[in-house]
């Protein structure tokens, strides 16, 4: 077996993420015939579970990782991760590892694809091995809460 390899900031193409992201919202006023002030928009819960609903059915969920980032005071946000291993056919990798993630500036859920890797005994040691080197490249948010919430989370892998 070859030694096992992580790639990270992989771009994939994706077509459950494509799907969701070229989705066109839909103009309220070619519909109502009013001003489009009023019109509704998904709420996040919604755009979450159609996202979800989107992951391969031989996606592996992982599970979610949510904590609440104190830069300083007055300044803080929620980390709000979804991750999903999934098998790659076909391709130069057998992995993937992609996530629905809050983005808590904009209020909406988006999709991130953090990397790929190859050569591993099964999706257990892939997710294990793929999480914990997205966790390591994420230097700028080496708190205490969110070091401990991604201990955990990859502990119970």
């Amino acid at each position: 077996m070859p030694e096992p390899t992580v790639e990270l900031d992989i771009e994939l193409d994706l077509p459950f993420m494509r799907e969701q992201e070229d989705e066109e919202p839909v103009d309220e006023e070619e519909v109502d015939g009013e001003d489009g002030d009023d019109a509704e928009e998904a709420e996040p819960e919604e755009v979450l579970e159609r996202m979800q609903s989107a992951v391969p059915a031989d996606a592996v969920s992982l599970g979610t990782l949510e904590y609440d980032i104190a830069h300083s005071p007055g300044l803080s946000w929620k980390i709000e991760d979804h991750f999903y291993l999934l098998p790659l056919r076909d391709a130069k990798y057998e992995w993937a590892l992609v996530r629905i993630t809050w983005d808590d500036n904009f209020g909406t859920y988006e999709w991130a694809n953090d990397a790929v890797g190859s050569g591993f005994s099964d999706a257990r040691a892939a997710a294990r091995a793929m999480v914990a080197a997205v966790f390591e490249s994420w230097t700028s948010e080496d708190d205490g809460e969110a070091a401990e919430a991604r201990s955990e989370f990859l502990n119970g892998l």
